[in-house]
């Protein structure tokens, strides 16, 4: 323990140890194409908290909607780049990204990319789309992420996982 660091019994919370953490086993959770060259796998979907944790794997050349984020997002790279057509940087792999709430912003994949970028992201307070007229088109929160990924995995006959936590 550092010098001058103390932590006090009386003000740590009692969780049984069944419940102080959770596991999701990611090579569980079935990959659900959302679009040609779009995936995703969602690992959370925080019921209550407005919190969800999502694993998205964008082929070369992929360029998402505009969006914006009513919450804070937090991305690590897994391999791949990827970046955002407002920005001048490049995310690769081991690449961690902080957005502030209210960024907006269009994802993009570069046509040159030799593979995939899977990216795994921590979205609070969901975001929205908007279409190429600047309407909103779709508002992503852990409700609606939990119904497109569920509605994905039925087009595909693929069986819903088990290993989502809450």
């Amino acid at each position: 323990m550092r010098a001058g660091v103390r932590i006090s019994v009386a003000t740590m919370v009692d969780i049984a140890a069944e419940d102080a953490t959770s596991i999701c086993r990611t090579g569980e959770i079935p990959w659900a194409e959302l679009a040609p060259g779009i995936e995703m796998k969602v690992m959370r979907k925080g019921e209550g908290s407005g919190r969800y944790t999502v694993m998205n794997r964008f082929a070369a050349g992929t360029v998402l909607p505009k969006h914006y984020h009513h919450g804070e997002v937090h991305a690590f790279t897994v391999s791949g780049k990827w970046g955002y057509l407002e920005y001048d940087w490049v995310a690769e792999a081991g690449d961690y990204i902080f957005e502030q709430t209210g960024t907006i912003h269009t994802l993009s994949v570069p046509e040159d990319a030799t593979e995939p970028a899977v990216i795994q992201f921590v979205i609070e307070q969901g975001m929205d789309f908007y279409d190429e007229n600047g309407e909103v088109f779709h508002t992503e929160n852990p409700e609606s992420i939990m119904q497109l990924y569920y509605g994905a995995l039925d087009n595909a006959g693929i069986e819903h996982p088990q290993g989502v936590l809450d």
